[in-house]
């Protein structure tokens, strides 16, 4: 038993020695280091109204309108093996081309079986007409499009998400990025991401605008919409100048802001943050905004027009208010109710931790 203990030890002792000088092969090195790159240019007539649709599982996207009549793409295809050799062949085994089907024109990629260790990426550059509809997906990649007269369809499962210069509906999604719009105009916009911040900024005539975040800041500016919908599960809510018939501001944890809004219902709401809202001078007086926090202050100017009923109330802090208050039944120090002047308007404000000030 003892040369067996004996001949165990050097070893351990060998491979602490090439460990501790560099020699020792880690798995990383293993991995394919060679890679070759192969350009494929194409193009396809498309009418007007009709959609487009992309994926690729690994690579990017970038597609852009003009006034132009075909489809045009240059794909750029990476493949890595562990050879030169090895890799250019993968590389040349990818096809791209077209499958058109009724309105729909898909642009296709064909690869071939990836061995162990080999792997294939397919990046877009596309430039189209202005006047179509889009759908694009990617697993591991960018995505953007802009300048599209149509609805766009952009999902990405890792990787940013970005549209700009759309006149229609957008959707955009990515489950691990960030997500960005600006100039849009028409339509429904439809902005989510599981882990990344979410931005939209110039977004006019809008419908339906839903905007969330599970982790990360959702943020909107200079938007006007029939509904503005936010939230957050883990970042602040920021909305500024914004119009709306109805607008609904939420953060689980963070702080919730209306800056320079104008609107006939509010509802703003933070679990473990402050809340601010500060509407415009124009702002309707029969406003109906409720407010709450539960770890934090909340602060509110309301219309100069406003008339109607005020309810406020704090679990730990101080109510103030600058505001010709009508009270109704006894004062207390935590709840305070009444009315400003006679009017239809109403609003509420709930603080578990924190002030209240009406402005």
């Amino acid at each position: 038993m003892r040369p067996n203990l004996s001949i165990a030890f050097t070893g351990v002792c060998v491979i602490f020695l090439l460990s501790a000088s560099g020699c020792l092969m880690h798995m990383d090195a293993w991995w394919p280091q060679a890679s070759a790159e192969r350009t494929v240019e194409l193009e396809h007539p498309i009418a007007a109204g009709s959609t487009l649709a992309v994926e690729t599982a690994s690579g990017s996207i970038h597609l852009t309108g003009q006034e132009v009549d075909v489809v045009h793409v240059v794909a750029t295809i990476n493949a890595r093996a562990a050879s030169e050799e090895e890799a250019q062949a993968l590389a040349e085994e990818v096809t791209i081309g077209f499958a058109a089907s009724g309105s729909k024109l898909e642009i296709k990629a064909d690869r071939p079986r990836q061995r162990k260790k080999q792997s294939i990426s397919i990046s877009y550059q596309i430039v189209a007409p202005r006047q179509i509809h889009v759908r694009c997906s990617s697993g591991s990649g960018s995505l953007e499009v802009t300048n599209i007269v149509g609805n766009i369809e952009a999902h990405a499962a890792s990787g940013s998400v970005e549209a700009s210069e759309i006149t229609g509906s957008v959707n955009l999604r990515s489950a691990s990025g960030s997500i960005r719009c600006e100039a849009v105009r028409a339509g429904d916009v439809r902005l989510g991401s599981a882990s990344g911040g979410v931005k939209l900024s110039d977004a006019m005539e809008i419908g339906v605008c839903d905007l969330h975040a599970a982790s990360g800041s959702v943020r909107a500016r200079s938007i006007e919409a029939e509904s503005i919908k936010m939230r957050s599960a883990s970042g602040s809510v920021i909305l500024t100048d914004a119009k709306a018939g109805a607008i609904d501001l939420h953060s689980s944890s963070g702080g919730a802001t209306a800056e320079e809004v104008d609107c006939t219902q509010l509802k703003a709401e933070s679990v473990s943050g402050g809340v601010s809202v500060t509407f415009v001078p124009s702002a309707p007086g029969d406003v109906d905004a409720e407010l709450s926090s539960g770890s934090g202050s909340v602060n509110v100017t309301i219309p100069p027009d406003f008339a109607g009923a005020v309810d406020l109330s704090v679990g730990s802090g101080s109510i103030h208010t600058d505001l010709p208050l009508t009270i109704e039944g006894s004062i207390k120090k935590k709840h305070i109710r009444g009315t400003i002047g006679e009017g239809s308007g109403r609003l509420s404000a709930r603080a578990g931790s924190g002030s209240i000030r009406v402005r």
